[in-house]
């Protein structure tokens, strides 16, 4: 009898640890969750409440600075910290579209989904994992109709895109036709089109936000522009330069996203002439390294390249090598600059009565002439080969390029291993460039 009393004690004894037990565990996990608790909200409202805390393009802040001010600020919080640095260190890896699907979590993480350092910290990340690059299409399939629309694939296959997904158009633009220009940061710049209408849209392809942007003194159809980062501002600029054929100079404007209004470039280099020829020689893009726009002009029957410094306004020329331009008995001559794995490249497509050629040459020591170096030639022996421009350079060194052909009113991609006697299947027009994803919304930036 006394024995069983003895183990009834030590049941419920054992049964009041267990209890007590588990009270602290349940207390244990509440501290290090991530929800809408007091001390992640004391957290919350401390980095809001320090603009230091907060990371922007120019001035960005590490894990260790905001470790150290959140600890003399709120010492409470130092379990949370530590599972925060943990979740943003996860969220910052995930795509763009299953990030925001996070954001219904709770509201704390959808504060931090929101936060200008985790959007930052999350295209840092982007920026170094080429599976975050996508290939933005811009097509319009003659066989079947005559409006363009977005498409957007993996780089794995762009031959036949077999996982090509069509992106809707933002709600207040439905555009006849449209033309790409470029992709800085995630952010698409695009010209939209619908009769005599037309103006520039800021897109990111990965959330679907946009901002329809003011009006160049030059109509979009007959210009090309540029998006680049200013690190001494803080801010983004577009400039815009005029491409009409009845224009005798070139006219060169500059908008500053936060200031809104376009700003005309004077004093453009003298002796400095546009490409004549096609409407877009030499100027199908610009390209923006080392915080400057590139395009390819011609100064004293010599194809060079110009430069334009968005922070001081400043042009430049950066020389070409005399076997790099100098082509003779060809038919159609194109030329052009691009940016391949950060590095300044340029181009040329020529085409005689008896087979076409393509040539890129990148500068791997930015500014110096002797630096130039041949990349790839490809040489094409049917009568179809047009042009070809490089969008994109792989870990291996391969060059995805986007090739047209005459008489077919038609162009496809295909890498620079592949061969170039292959014609598009379908009469379809494709505009194509890589953007990299990211949760930077345009209406954030004016």
């Amino acid at each position: 009898m006394h024995e069983g009393k003895l183990a009834i004690r030590a049941a419920k004894k054992k049964k009041k640890k267990k209890s007590i037990a588990n009270i602290e565990k349940t207390n244990l996990f509440k501290q290090i969750s991530i929800s809408n608790g007091e001390e992640a909200t004391k957290f919350s409202r401390c980095k809001q409440k320090k603009k230091s805390n907060q990371i922007c393009k120019g001035k960005r802040m590490s894990i260790s600075d905001t470790t150290e001010k959140m600890d003399i600020v709120c010492p409470q919080a130092r379990g949370n910290q530590f599972n925060e640095e943990i979740i943003i260190e996860i969220l910052s890896k995930i795509p763009v579209r299953s990030t925001l699907r996070f954001k219904c979590v709770s509201n704390f993480w959808k504060e931090i989904i929101a936060d200008p350092y985790f959007k930052m910290k999350h295209l840092n990340h982007a920026k170094n994992d080429q599976n975050s690059n996508k290939l933005l299409i811009n097509k319009m399939c003659l066989d079947k109709d005559d409006v363009f629309n977005l498409y957007c694939s993996t780089l794995s296959s762009v031959q036949v895109v077999e996982d090509e997904q069509k992106l809707d158009w933002p709600a207040n633009c439905n555009p006849e036709n449209s033309l790409l220009y470029c992709s800085c940061d995630g952010l698409v710049l695009l010209a939209v089109i619908n009769g005599f209408d037309r103006h520039l849209l800021l897109l990111n392809p990965s959330t679907g936000e946009s901002i329809v942007l003011p009006h160049p003194k030059s109509e979009p159809k007959y210009c090309v522009c540029g998006m680049g980062y200013d690190a001494t501002i803080d801010d983004y600029k577009i400039l815009a330069i005029d491409l009409h054929d009845m224009c005798q100079e070139v006219s060169v404007e500059i908008l500053t996203l936060k200031g809104g209004s376009w700003k005309k470039i004077c004093k453009y280099p003298a002796g400095i002439h546009r490409v004549l020829g096609v409407k877009d020689c030499g100027m199908y893009s610009l390209a923006f390294v080392h915080g400057a726009f590139h395009w390819v002009g011609l100064s004293s029957h010599c194809y060079t390249v110009i430069s334009f410094n968005i922070s001081n306004e400043v042009y430049g020329e950066i020389p070409l090598l005399e076997q790099m331009c100098n082509i003779y008995e060809a038919r159609f001559i194109e030329h052009g600059v691009s940016v391949l794995g950060e590095m300044l490249c340029f181009s040329s497509t020529y085409y005689n009565p008896w087979r076409g050629m393509f040539k890129l040459w990148v500068m791997k020591d930015y500014g110096v002439k002797e630096s130039w170096t041949e990349l790839l030639t490809i040489r094409d022996d049917s009568d179809f080969f047009y042009s070809a421009k490089p969008i994109y350079m792989y870990a291996d060194g391969e060059v995805l390029l986007r090739c047209n052909y005459f008489g077919v009113l038609s162009s496809i991609y295909r890498t620079s291993r592949e061969p170039f006697e292959l014609l598009p299947q379908c009469h379809t027009f494709k505009q194509g460039m890589v953007y990299t994803q990211s949760l930077i919304s345009p209406k954030s930036l004016i």
